[in-house]
């Protein structure tokens, strides 16, 4: 019964979803990235911590997906769908949540495989669960052209989109709701992606609808990984550009997603 509903879902993701990943061009430029704490692994969603901002430059331009990974997607590339939110006849547009830091590596392998492209990321000594997602895994970035995650750097650059205020709109809070799903707006649980309105560089869902993994190169083997952007769970504080939080690479939850980067040819 659980095996055809399940395969019922991910047939009704793909036939009314589309798949395939729009990425949209993020330029070349810098900017001051917002003070984070990398020590305490604390949530610090108003960016008061230790450490002072720092001068990021990006020489070069890079590639990041328009909107967050969907269910639809996701279901197509890896033939599961963990996703908690799977009510409605939209269920292909919804982000896929409760996905962990692996499976976010597993699909950017398996999405570049599927390009021709060569997978980013090498994973060693890989132990799965009964479901066939990964528990745990030595994972290393060999570079390349192939899918990723975004750096925090990047996804913050990217979310700001030129601006030096709370969120990419400005500081008015009253106009989050425009931008991005959160507690006020979401009604308990995650939305259709690209429903709200886009930041100056065209990414929709930067704030809210669901937290987004990215890679920390400096973590260690089975080391926290961080997460930006806030979610439909949160305030619209935690939605800011500085919004973040850490997590062990084996969590999971409905509150939680990803976008994938790429650099440029």
């Amino acid at each position: 019964m659980f095996a055809a509903a399940f395969l019922s879902l991910i047939v009704k993701a793909s036939a009314h979803s589309p798949t395939k990943i729009e990425m949209l061009t993020v330029p070349a430029g810098s900017y001051m990235m917002s003070p984070l704490d990398f020590g305490t692994q604390q949530f610090e969603a108003d960016g008061t911590t230790v450490r002072p901002s720092v001068k990021v430059v990006f020489e070069k331009p890079f590639l990041l997906a328009r909107t967050e990974v969907t269910q639809a997607q996701f279901a197509q590339v890896l033939g599961r769908n963990p996703s908690l939110h799977v009510k409605g006849n939209d269920t292909g547009r919804l982000p896929v949540e409760n996905v962990c830091f692996y499976d976010a590596i597993e699909y950017c392998n398996a999405l570049s495989k599927i390009e021709n492209l060569p997978p980013r990321y090498t994973l060693e000594r890989v132990t799965r669960g009964a479901d066939g997602a990964i528990s745990f895994a030595m994972v290393k970035d060999v570079g390349g052209v192939g899918y990723r995650l975004p750096t925090e750097a990047q996804w913050e650059y990217a979310a700001r989109a030129g601006s030096t205020a709370g969120w990419s709109h400005g500081d008015d809070e009253s106009l989050v709701g425009k931008y991005a799903w959160w507690k006020a707006e979401a009604g308990g649980e995650s939305k259709p992606v690209a429903t709200k309105l886009p930041n100056a560089w065209g990414f929709h869902d930067m704030a809210g609808n669901v937290w987004e993994w990215c890679w920390n190169p400096e973590s260690k083997v089975g080391g926290t990984q961080p997460m930006r952007g806030g979610s439909w769970f949160n305030c619209a504080t935690c939605c800011r550009n500085t919004g973040r939080c850490v997590s062990e690479p084996t969590s999971r939850e409905g509150a939680v997603g990803f976008r994938v980067a790429r650099d440029m040819q």
